[in-house]
């Protein structure tokens, strides 16, 4: 049963759900839309981009760690205060958040800052250049909490807006919406600031001649635009969601347990070191790291006491973050772990196009090293918009079938799409038949999307969606980052092993050494990267096997399909 009873005032929940989901893609977008610029970022703020590069990594990888974070709470927030006070509060920090980013070089907050270090810390500010930079990177992560935030607070609307026969579609409709987001980051980062270095001035002059004073469009512009955007979207909200009936969730919040998941979270992100966003733009099997730590095997033992004292809280107190019990529902823990191994097999479909991209282009034969980032884009728009396509399909057929046939179905069209890609990459395999492999394993996966949601959401009682919906994409994201953490181990001593395999012995000069070097290494890497096709067929067919213990159907599923049998 919903929670909301919509009055012949209020709008449509299709309605609400397009308003709800703008947000939602700004969010995703801005995941990955500071990669492409961050380079330019850093020389516009008049530092050496070799020098601070890794710090101002953290615009990125901050971002994403705010994003899980932020997710663990605030589904249970909204389930005892309510969806319409959270996401519209979600929706005011991100606004904040990307208004400090265009804020960076404000004078009077850079003389605060540099009062607070004089008169409360005791010690010298840093200068004027990197103040600008740990604007950015905190406004960023301001951003981040609201943007992730308001991902799991959306999924529980659906799950109050519509009736269980009817959940699986809008379902997926946000699934594609956020996948959609963090798939155009970069690649609409990149346009436009190339679209502003080559056309800005022509902005500028075309206001002056009706009498408007306007900067110069630079990266700042992509966040000056989400302010309009996002306000359009908070006022839409507030009028749409107007009447939403308050949950009947009960009991304090439960802040012990949020701060032991929030520091396991934050030990196992920056203790493995890897991100699906280092992952998608890695040149190298080293690259797959990204920003790992001297400390992290010290980061994952935090992470490991912090995630049991955690546990240990929730069996104790009378109002868990998560009840633990919710787990002995069969549909909810099978979803949780398939949700888990769709997430690793993700990470290896994103990993894997941009590594054989890099290799093939290093290799002196290559006619491509110029058009590298245009192939890398390609071959990961063949994986990720079939995913966003399928997603929609994906919660139709679950409205029809139940859980468990497009779940099972979409695995195994992903288990087949990983076997084609590990069997018949070669250094020599037409990108475009690359690309339409990836399509097979983007359309399973995407599949997948809106039955694990449905499933989830609706094993749970009224006052715990919030809860179930953050959990989906926790265990997504921790799955991808363990996904790629295993990899990068993996893929370096299989790497090292295999080029010295492949080197030819017959080379003596100096030339004929670096070119058999250079196959060698093309060779061996892409043998790697058919071996992880094949984990990442591996891995998929167990989530296939852990898919058929979904049973059931959503409410009034089951009298459809007997009405089309009979």
């Amino acid at each position: 049963m919903s929670l909301v009873k919509l009055s012949r005032q209020q709008a449509s929940p299709w309605a609400i759900l397009a308003i709800i989901c703008l947000p939602v893609f700004i969010g995703a977008l801005d995941l990955t839309i500071i990669s492409a610029v961050l380079p330019e970022v850093i020389v516009s703020l008049d530092l050496p981009v070799k020098e601070y590069l890794d710090q101002a990594s953290w615009a990125v990888n901050g971002y994403l760690l705010a994003y899980a974070i932020s997710m663990t709470f605030t589904g249970r927030l909204s389930d005892i205060v309510g969806r319409r006070t959270i996401y519209l509060g979600c929706l005011l920090v991100f606004i904040a958040g990307s208004y400090l980013v265009t804020m960076y070089d404000n004078p009077t907050i850079n003389s605060n800052i540099g009062k607070f270090y004089y008169q409360v810390l005791d010690r010298r500010p840093p200068r004027l250049e990197e103040r600008y930079l740990y604007l950015v990177i905190t406004g960023r992560i301001i951003q981040a909490l609201g943007a992730g935030a308001m991902v799991p607070v959306t999924l529980a609307l659906v799950g109050d807006l519509f009736p269980p026969h009817q959940r699986a579609k809008p379902l997926g409709i946000v699934g594609a919406v956020d996948t959609m987001g963090w798939v155009l980051g970069h690649l609409y980062g990149g346009v436009m600031v190339r679209f502003f270095g080559e056309y800005g001035d022509n902005f500028v002059d075309a206001f002056g001649k009706i009498g408007l004073t306007i900067a110069t469009p630079s990266w700042e512009t992509l966040f000056i635009l989400n302010i309009p955007l996002s306000v359009l979207a908070l006022f839409g909200a507030w009028w749409a969601l107007r009447g939403l009936a308050r949950p009947q969730g009960q009991g304090r919040f439960d802040i012990l347990g949020t701060l032991f998941i929030t520091l396991a979270l934050i030990g196992l992100n920056l203790g493995l070191g890897a991100s699906p966003e280092s992952a998608g733009s890695a040149e190298s099997f080293e690259d797959l790291q990204g920003s790992a730590s001297h400390y992290g095997f010290y980061l994952l033992m935090g992470a490991a006491l912090a995630f049991m004292l955690f546990l240990l809280v929730e069996t104790r107190i009378k109002h868990p973050l998560i009840r633990l019990s919710m787990f002995r529902n069969r549909n909810l823990s099978a979803s949780s772990a398939a949700n888990f191994l769709v997430g690793f097999c993700l990470a290896i479909g994103l990993v894997s196009a941009p590594l054989l991209v890099n290799f093939r282009v290093k290799d002196p034969d290559s006619e491509n090293i110029k058009h590298a980032a245009y192939i890398t884009g390609l071959l990961l728009s063949g994986l990720t918009v079939p995913m966003a396509v399928s997603a929609v399909y994906g919660g139709w057929l679950s409205d029809r079938r139940g859980y468990r046939f497009p779940t099972s179905a979409g695995l195994t069209l992903a288990t087949g799409g990983f076997i084609l890609t590990g069997l018949f990459w070669e250094t020599d395999t037409s990108y475009w038949i690359m690309a339409l492999q990836m399509a097979v394993i983007g359309v399973g996966l995407g599949m997948t999307i809106s039955p694990i949601g449905t499933a989830v959401i609706n094993a749970v009682n009224e006052h715990e969606r919030g809860v179930a919906s953050a959990l989906i994409l926790i265990l997504r994201l921790v799955g991808m980052t363990v996904a790629i953490s295993s990899l990068t181990i993996f893929s370096l001593e299989r790497f090292d092993s295999l080029v010295a395999q492949y080197v030819d012995p017959a080379a003596t000069t100096l030339e004929e050494i670096t070119k058999a070097s250079s196959k060698a290494n093309l060779k061996a890497a892409v043998r790697v990267i058919n071996e992880m096709q094949f984990i990442g067929a591996g891995i998929s067919g167990l989530g296939l096997l852990v898919s058929l213990l979904l049973r059931g159907q959503p409410e009034s599923a089951a009298v459809m399909t007997s009405q089309e049998q009979g």
